[in-house]
């Protein structure tokens, strides 16, 4: 049964972060693996369907995975009113000669799809808000107009880097999920947008000038001091600032000679820290603050942090229990 647990400290659309993993037993529940208004999916290869689906909702944003062991074809429209990313996380041999792994594809609002996914091929689906889709890039870009993804039907290229934070984050909600604040669920919203979209948004030309880098900086040193100690994502900080992320790069670089996504994983590493110790006597653990401060992947955390700090971040801990 799906698990519901509730954000602390805000209120959010639905007011809950929902995680959820059920088997399947038959080719009607794969309905179930994406948000569909009206799709049908029939099974093309001979025999009983079995597979695993899995859910997550933050902030107003839906992801889903499905794997299954039989072939089928999928046709309709996902969703009336949202826009819909889906792209294959693994295939099988055969399933690997037709298709390529790190392909995404987008469907605007109302769009059809027709689609064969092969038996053995696993794949993932997020439904977010045109709002939302055009929040995350920056002001110089076209598709920071919510129209474009309305009407946007397009295949890109992705690593397959993409698909594994994308599995890496869905982990984290499954364990951790019930610690998230409201504006930790905001960070991970951002974060799972940018895994689906990284290869568009860093595709989009620049032309972008800011005539006093020092004035950048200061501002967005200023919005991450108003932010306290929550977790911001590169996206919000362009969007705050109204500027590209070559030229947030190029400001960071000149003014402080760290980029700015170093610079935003030093800070988030900081607080980590600080919360290690200052929770440790109340029962957390290092995953639960890793995965607070916007890291999945724990081992990497830990890595990042014992570069930084000369000691693992459970030595910290200990220390402080």
């Amino acid at each position: 049964m799906p698990g519901i647990v509730a954000i602390m400290g805000g209120k959010n659309d639905g007011g809950v972060v929902s995680c959820s993993e059920f088997t399947v037993h038959g080719v009607e529940q794969l309905r179930a693996a994406t948000p569909t208004s009206s799709s049908e999916i029939i099974q093309v290869q001979s025999g009983r369907m079995h597979g695993r689906l899995k859910h997550a909702s933050v902030a107003g944003l839906s992801i889903g995975f499905g794997t299954f062991s039989h072939g089928v074809i999928s046709r309709g429209v996902y969703s009336n009113e949202r826009a819909t990313i889906g792209f294959l996380t693994e295939m099988n041999r055969r399933a690997a000669r037709h298709g390529r792994l790190g392909r995404i594809r987008i469907w605007s609002p109302a769009a059809e799809h027709q689609t064969r996914y092969s038996a053995g091929v696993s794949f993932g689906a997020i439904s977010v808000s045109t709002e939302d889709m055009a929040r995350y890039f920056g002001p110089d870009s076209r598709y920071s107009d919510s129209a474009v993804w309305r009407s946007t039907n397009s295949a890109f290229e992705a690593s397959g880097v993409s698909a594994q934070a994308l599995r890496s984050m869905m982990s984290g909600f499954d364990r951790h999920g019930r610690r998230l604040s409201l504006s930790e669920a905001e960070y991970w919203k951002r974060a799972i947008i940018e895994s689906a979209c990284y290869a568009m948004a860093n595709a989009e030309p620049s032309d972008s000038f800011v005539s006093s880098p020092e004035r950048l900086v200061r501002k967005a040193l200023e919005y991450l001091d108003n932010a306290g100690d929550a977790p911001v994502h590169i996206s919000e900080l362009l969007s705050a600032l109204r500027v590209s992320r070559r030229t947030l790069h190029r400001a960071f670089d000149e003014i402080l000679a760290i980029p700015p996504l170093t610079y935003l994983r030093h800070r988030r590493l900081c607080e980590a820290r600080l919360r290690l110790a200052r929770e440790a006597a109340g029962g957390t653990t290092v995953a639960e603050v890793a995965f607070q401060q916007g890291f999945s992947d724990f081992g990497r955390f830990s890595g990042y942090y014992r570069r930084l700090f000369g000691e693992n971040p459970s030595e910290t801990l200990l220390r402080n229990t």
